[in-house]
């Protein structure tokens, strides 16, 4: 797989891509926080703005992806968030909220890129392989990017950490630039896409299990750190998020040998179901070790929903149908946040976790209903 021309610098830059990417939430907060001396209502606010601004623009920066290309594009973006970076720092924050919503709508796109370019580039057979790659590298930025911002902010400044991401961010697109991969429907002439023509119900269900992943992961990673925090034990927190991304690691590597794997909604199931056992955790040994099951169909669930949309989408719509994609994550992240939250004020880490299981399981057993009601997609052409 990785003998593919090209695969290999499109991976490596995914990952330096991501990992600012996955670190701005947690620099914002800390901006706020000791930058602002604002609360953590206020920093989570302000992260908010920015979440909400990526999620309301990832479709229509792939729909831009599609009809123009990638770099009329990033000229565009980059330019933009130079802005953002350069200038953020310095506002008050009545003025970082509306900054930061539009910061989050030209974001740089690093997760949509790949996955477009790796449409294009890879077999249709072996695009899930592909598509575990790419999660596997969002593991690790996962593991290392929140982890360099919060160290930035901890023993330079948070200003520091504010600008060193900042410009991480902008020197990630500019290296897209450079790289230029392959976006084939950004090539293709003709009309803007409709929704019809790629909005089905075989999309539609795999959006709805790309929610339920994304709320149960972030529903458990909110709910094990408020546990840790209950325990007294939150300095064990580095071992759960290694142990996490390990796991996510390990899962996506058998997944992605499988010569035919599982449905989206089936792996979205296991997510749900084995979020479980963790209400049983009462020491942060129990929770590290329950949370490897579960852990395991990380990588697995995010590749197969990638890989249906981008199997279902056509080709002049797959920019925008990814962008779809990117927001149904963040409207998980958005919704499993305060879900898992709030049952952990009001009854504790065991309900929180069944909590979310729950509703992971309702949105797992929709997306079955609607993806079974789907007209089957027509088999891919051979590749020359």
């Amino acid at each position: 797989m990785l003998a593919e021309p090209g695969l290999r610098p499109l991976l490596v830059m995914g990952l330096l891509a991501k990992t600012p990417g996955l670190g701005i939430s947690a620099v914002i907060v800390l901006h706020v926080v000791s930058g602002l001396d604002r609360g953590y209502g206020a920093a989570g606010l302000a992260a908010a703005a920015w979440t909400a601004g990526a999620g309301v623009g990832a479709p229509f920066q792939g729909r831009a992806l599609d009809r123009y290309g990638l770099r009329p594009v990033f000229a565009v973006l980059l330019v933009a968030q130079a802005l953002f970076w350069g200038l953020a720092h310095l506002l008050p924050f009545p003025a970082l909220l509306p900054a930061a919503f539009l910061g989050g709508l030209t974001a740089i796109p690093a997760f949509t890129v790949v996955r477009l370019a790796l449409a294009t580039m890879v077999a249709a057979e072996n695009r899930h392989t592909a598509y575990v790659m790419d999660s596997m590298t969002t593991d690790i930025a996962y593991m290392v990017g929140p982890s360099v911002g919060i160290l930035l902010a901890a023993q330079v400044s948070p200003t520091a950490a504010f600008l060193v991401m900042g410009g991480l961010m902008v020197l990630s697109g500019l290296g897209y630039v450079a790289l230029d991969p392959p976006l084939r429907a950004a090539r293709q002439p003709g009309r803007a896409p409709r929704p019809r023509d790629w909005l089905t119900l075989g999309v539609l269900a795999a959006l709805g299990a790309t929610v339920g992943n994304a709320l149960v992961i972030v529903g458990f990673e909110v709910t094990a750190i408020g546990a840790l925090q209950r325990w007294g034990d939150l300095t064990w927190s580095w071992l759960l998020l290694v142990a996490a991304g390990l796991a996510s690691v390990a899962g996506g590597l058998v997944y992605g040998a499988l010569k035919r794997p599982p449905a989206a909604y089936v792996l979205t199931a296991c997510l749900g179901v084995l979020c479980l056992p963790l209400a049983l955790a009462g020491s942060w040994p129990w929770l590290c070790l329950l949370a490897v099951p579960v852990n395991l169909f990380v990588a697995p669930a995010l590749s197969s929903t990638a890989t249906a949309i981008s199997t279902l989408a056509p080709d002049g719509a797959r920019g925008v149908a990814m962008g779809a994609y990117s927001s149904a994550l963040l409207v998980g992240n958005v919704a499993g946040s305060p879900l898992a939250g709030l049952a952990l004020d009001r009854s504790g880490p065991p309900a929180a976790f069944v909590t979310i299981a729950a509703v992971t399981l309702v949105i797992a057993a929709a997306t079955h209903v609607i993806a079974s009601r789907a007209r089957p997609a027509p088999a891919p052409a051979a590749r020359p």
